[in-house]
Protein backbone atom coordinates (compact mmCIF):
# COMPACT_ATOMS: atom_id res chain seq x y z
CA UNK A 1 0.00 0.00 0.00
CA UNK A 2 1.29 3.38 -0.71
CA UNK A 3 0.70 7.05 0.80
CA UNK A 4 0.93 10.01 -1.74
CA UNK A 5 1.63 12.87 1.19
CA UNK A 6 1.17 15.88 -1.08
CA UNK A 7 -1.43 15.74 -3.57
CA UNK A 8 -3.35 18.71 -5.14
CA UNK A 9 -6.03 16.93 -6.92
CA UNK A 10 -8.56 19.52 -5.19
CA UNK A 11 -7.46 21.34 -7.69
CA UNK A 12 -11.26 21.45 -9.83
CA UNK A 13 -9.53 22.87 -12.92
CA UNK A 14 -6.81 20.29 -13.63
CA UNK A 15 -8.42 17.19 -12.06
CA UNK A 16 -12.08 17.81 -13.40
CA UNK A 17 -12.09 13.80 -13.36
CA UNK A 18 -11.18 13.69 -9.78
CA UNK A 19 -13.41 10.35 -9.35
CA UNK A 20 -11.75 8.78 -12.48
CA UNK A 21 -7.59 9.64 -10.72
CA UNK A 22 -9.14 8.46 -7.30
CA UNK A 23 -9.91 5.43 -9.01
CA UNK A 24 -6.85 4.80 -10.43
CA UNK A 25 -4.72 5.33 -7.67
CA UNK A 26 -6.55 2.82 -6.17
CA UNK A 27 -6.26 0.12 -8.88
CA UNK A 28 -2.45 1.53 -8.26
CA UNK A 29 -2.36 0.55 -4.45
CA UNK A 30 -2.34 3.90 -3.78
CA UNK A 31 -4.90 3.85 -1.02
CA UNK A 32 -3.95 7.22 0.81
CA UNK A 33 -3.73 11.04 0.51
CA UNK A 34 -3.04 14.04 1.85
CA UNK A 35 -4.23 16.99 0.25
CA UNK A 36 -2.24 19.92 0.56
CA UNK A 37 -3.57 23.39 0.96
CA UNK A 38 -1.97 26.65 -0.40
CA UNK A 39 -3.54 29.40 0.51
CA UNK A 40 -6.35 30.11 2.90
CA UNK A 41 -9.74 29.56 0.59
CA UNK A 42 -8.17 26.64 -1.02
CA UNK A 43 -7.07 24.76 2.45
CA UNK A 44 -10.50 25.33 2.67
CA UNK A 45 -11.08 23.75 -0.90
CA UNK A 46 -9.22 21.14 0.81
CA UNK A 47 -10.99 20.19 3.87
CA UNK A 48 -14.00 20.19 1.90
CA UNK A 49 -12.78 17.74 -0.64
CA UNK A 50 -11.35 15.50 2.02
CA UNK A 51 -14.95 15.22 3.74
CA UNK A 52 -16.60 14.05 0.60
CA UNK A 53 -14.00 11.71 -0.23
CA UNK A 54 -14.42 9.49 3.25
CA UNK A 55 -11.50 7.39 5.28
CA UNK A 56 -7.85 7.52 4.09
CA UNK A 57 -8.16 11.01 2.76
CA UNK A 58 -6.97 14.09 4.75
CA UNK A 59 -5.69 17.80 4.49
CA UNK A 60 -3.65 20.57 5.42
CA UNK A 61 -4.15 24.20 6.47
CA UNK A 62 -1.62 26.66 5.01
CA UNK A 63 -0.09 29.41 2.98
CA UNK A 64 2.46 29.11 0.43
CA UNK A 65 5.49 31.37 0.22
CA UNK A 66 4.15 31.76 -3.11
CA UNK A 67 1.10 33.33 -1.68
CA UNK A 68 2.51 34.77 1.40
CA UNK A 69 1.15 38.24 1.55
CA UNK A 70 -2.21 36.43 2.20
CA UNK A 71 -1.48 35.32 5.86
CA UNK A 72 -3.27 37.41 8.69
CA UNK A 73 -4.01 36.59 12.37
CA UNK A 74 -7.32 35.89 11.00
CA UNK A 75 -6.19 33.30 8.89
CA UNK A 76 -4.39 31.92 11.15
CA UNK A 77 -6.94 31.72 13.31
CA UNK A 78 -9.54 30.20 11.55
CA UNK A 79 -6.38 27.46 10.68
CA UNK A 80 -5.51 27.06 14.81
CA UNK A 81 -10.00 26.42 14.76
CA UNK A 82 -10.14 23.86 12.32
CA UNK A 83 -6.72 21.55 13.21
CA UNK A 84 -8.45 21.50 17.18
CA UNK A 85 -12.17 20.85 15.89
CA UNK A 86 -12.06 18.33 12.56
CA UNK A 87 -9.64 15.48 12.69
CA UNK A 88 -9.54 15.24 9.10
CA UNK A 89 -7.34 18.28 9.40
CA UNK A 90 -3.84 16.64 10.59
CA UNK A 91 -1.19 18.89 9.65
CA UNK A 92 -0.04 22.75 8.59
CA UNK A 93 1.34 23.79 5.23
CA UNK A 94 1.97 23.76 2.52
CA UNK A 95 4.49 26.75 4.11
CA UNK A 96 8.11 27.81 3.14
CA UNK A 97 10.37 29.85 1.72
CA UNK A 98 11.11 29.94 -2.39
CA UNK A 99 13.54 32.45 -3.76
CA UNK A 100 13.98 30.91 -6.69
CA UNK A 101 10.88 32.51 -8.06
CA UNK A 102 10.62 35.16 -4.89
CA UNK A 103 7.09 36.05 -5.84
CA UNK A 104 6.80 37.60 -3.14
CA UNK A 105 9.56 39.91 -0.83
CA UNK A 106 12.11 37.42 1.28
CA UNK A 107 11.05 39.50 4.48
CA UNK A 108 7.22 38.75 3.22
CA UNK A 109 8.35 35.01 3.23
CA UNK A 110 10.04 34.47 6.14
CA UNK A 111 7.60 36.25 8.36
CA UNK A 112 4.48 34.00 7.05
CA UNK A 113 6.93 30.72 7.50
CA UNK A 114 7.82 31.67 10.62
CA UNK A 115 3.85 32.54 12.16
CA UNK A 116 2.98 29.18 10.38
CA UNK A 117 5.88 27.10 12.24
CA UNK A 118 4.87 28.77 15.90
CA UNK A 119 1.07 27.87 15.19
CA UNK A 120 1.80 24.42 14.10
CA UNK A 121 4.38 24.21 17.17
CA UNK A 122 1.72 25.32 19.39
CA UNK A 123 -0.69 22.77 18.42
CA UNK A 124 1.62 19.86 17.72
CA UNK A 125 1.43 19.07 14.39
CA UNK A 126 3.52 18.71 11.23
CA UNK A 127 4.76 21.06 8.77
CA UNK A 128 5.08 20.52 4.99
CA UNK A 129 7.85 22.90 4.03
CA UNK A 130 8.52 23.94 0.52
CA UNK A 131 12.00 25.25 0.02
CA UNK A 132 13.63 26.68 -3.05
CA UNK A 133 16.73 27.96 -3.05
CA UNK A 134 16.35 29.17 0.66
CA UNK A 135 18.11 26.38 2.16
CA UNK A 136 20.06 28.36 5.33
CA UNK A 137 17.18 30.67 5.84
CA UNK A 138 14.51 27.73 6.02
CA UNK A 139 16.55 25.38 8.50
CA UNK A 140 17.51 28.90 10.63
CA UNK A 141 13.68 29.26 10.71
CA UNK A 142 12.35 26.13 11.59
CA UNK A 143 15.20 25.87 14.35
CA UNK A 144 14.25 28.74 15.76
CA UNK A 145 10.29 27.57 16.10
CA UNK A 146 11.32 24.56 17.83
CA UNK A 147 9.78 22.41 15.52
CA UNK A 148 10.50 18.73 14.61
CA UNK A 149 7.72 17.36 12.95
CA UNK A 150 8.86 18.54 9.97
CA UNK A 151 8.13 17.17 6.46
CA UNK A 152 10.64 18.68 3.87
CA UNK A 153 8.18 18.29 0.55
CA UNK A 154 9.78 17.56 -2.72
CA UNK A 155 13.14 17.59 -1.27
CA UNK A 156 15.52 19.46 -3.56
CA UNK A 157 18.19 20.28 -1.68
CA UNK A 158 22.21 18.80 -1.39
CA UNK A 159 23.44 16.42 0.67
CA UNK A 160 24.17 18.74 3.83
CA UNK A 161 21.24 20.14 3.64
CA UNK A 162 20.32 16.70 4.14
CA UNK A 163 22.29 15.55 6.48
CA UNK A 164 21.29 18.64 8.69
CA UNK A 165 18.25 18.09 8.40
CA UNK A 166 18.25 14.39 9.52
CA UNK A 167 20.43 15.03 12.18
CA UNK A 168 17.25 17.42 13.53
CA UNK A 169 14.97 14.54 13.09
CA UNK A 170 12.81 15.80 10.34
CA UNK A 171 11.53 13.96 7.65
CA UNK A 172 12.62 13.94 3.73
CA UNK A 173 9.84 13.32 1.01
CA UNK A 174 10.82 12.38 -2.70
CA UNK A 175 8.67 13.42 -5.67
CA UNK A 176 8.87 12.27 -9.26
CA UNK A 177 12.00 14.73 -9.46
CA UNK A 178 14.45 11.91 -8.20
CA UNK A 179 13.42 9.89 -11.53
CA UNK A 180 15.04 12.47 -13.75
CA UNK A 181 18.07 11.89 -15.44
CA UNK A 182 20.13 14.57 -14.07
CA UNK A 183 19.46 13.93 -10.72
CA UNK A 184 21.69 11.76 -9.32
CA UNK A 185 22.09 13.39 -6.20
CA UNK A 186 19.02 13.45 -5.37
CA UNK A 187 18.69 9.18 -5.99
CA UNK A 188 21.80 9.26 -3.65
CA UNK A 189 20.47 11.06 -1.07
CA UNK A 190 17.21 8.72 -1.09
CA UNK A 191 19.77 6.10 -0.26
CA UNK A 192 20.99 7.31 2.51
CA UNK A 193 17.81 8.63 4.46
CA UNK A 194 16.84 6.23 7.32
CA UNK A 195 13.69 4.30 6.45
CA UNK A 196 11.96 5.63 9.21
CA UNK A 197 12.08 9.06 8.25
CA UNK A 198 11.49 8.49 4.54
CA UNK A 199 8.46 9.36 2.65
CA UNK A 200 6.88 9.62 -1.38
CA UNK A 201 4.33 11.94 -2.89
CA UNK A 202 3.69 13.20 -5.94
CA UNK A 203 3.31 17.09 -5.79
CA UNK A 204 0.41 16.55 -8.56
CA UNK A 205 -0.26 17.82 -10.91
CA UNK A 206 2.87 18.91 -10.89
CA UNK A 207 6.33 17.03 -11.74
CA UNK A 208 5.37 13.48 -13.22
CA UNK A 209 8.22 10.96 -13.01
CA UNK A 210 10.17 10.29 -15.90
CA UNK A 211 7.93 7.67 -17.57
CA UNK A 212 5.26 9.88 -17.65
CA UNK A 213 7.28 13.32 -17.71
CA UNK A 214 5.31 16.07 -20.02
CA UNK A 215 1.91 14.84 -18.69
CA UNK A 216 0.09 15.72 -15.82
CA UNK A 217 0.99 13.72 -12.59
CA UNK A 218 -1.81 12.04 -10.44
CA UNK A 219 -1.58 10.20 -7.09
CA UNK A 220 -0.61 6.24 -8.73
CA UNK A 221 2.09 7.83 -10.74
CA UNK A 222 4.11 8.24 -6.99
CA UNK A 223 4.49 4.07 -7.78
CA UNK A 224 7.11 5.08 -9.99
CA UNK A 225 9.27 7.23 -7.19
CA UNK A 226 8.79 4.68 -5.14
CA UNK A 227 9.80 2.02 -7.53
CA UNK A 228 12.82 4.54 -8.38
CA UNK A 229 14.10 4.83 -4.48
CA UNK A 230 13.12 1.31 -3.75
CA UNK A 231 15.79 0.07 -6.77
CA UNK A 232 18.41 2.73 -5.14
CA UNK A 233 18.16 1.08 -1.77
CA UNK A 234 17.86 -2.72 -3.03
CA UNK A 235 14.71 -3.21 -1.94
CA UNK A 236 11.15 -4.78 -2.64
CA UNK A 237 8.79 -2.27 -3.98
CA UNK A 238 6.05 -3.49 -2.19
CA UNK A 239 8.16 -3.31 1.25
CA UNK A 240 9.50 -0.10 0.77
CA UNK A 241 5.52 1.35 -0.28
CA UNK A 242 4.82 0.13 3.03
CA UNK A 243 7.50 1.39 4.86
CA UNK A 244 6.42 4.87 3.62
CA UNK A 245 2.96 4.52 4.18
CA UNK A 246 3.92 3.22 8.10
CA UNK A 247 6.14 6.46 8.53
CA UNK A 248 3.57 8.35 7.47
CA UNK A 249 1.28 7.45 9.01
CA UNK A 250 2.57 7.40 12.61
CA UNK A 251 3.57 10.99 11.53
CA UNK A 252 0.18 12.20 10.79
CA UNK A 253 -1.20 10.63 14.29
CA UNK A 254 -2.97 8.18 11.66
CA UNK A 255 -1.62 4.97 13.24
CA UNK A 256 -4.59 2.57 13.18
CA UNK A 257 -7.24 4.79 11.23
CA UNK A 258 -6.28 2.76 8.13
Amino acid sequence: MFFDTHSHIHFSKEFPDSDAVISRAREADVMCQLIVGCTAPDSMEALDFVKKQGENFWSTMGVHPHNSDELTDEVLADFERLILEDDKAVALGEMGLDYFKEYRPKEVQRHAFFEQLKLAKKLDVPVIVHVRDAWDDALDLIGRAWNSKVVLHCFSGDEQAARESLERGYHISFSGIVTYPKNQHLRDIAGLVPLDKILIETDCPYLAPQIYRGKRNEPAFVVETAREIAKVRGMDLSEFGEITTRNALALFGLTGKV
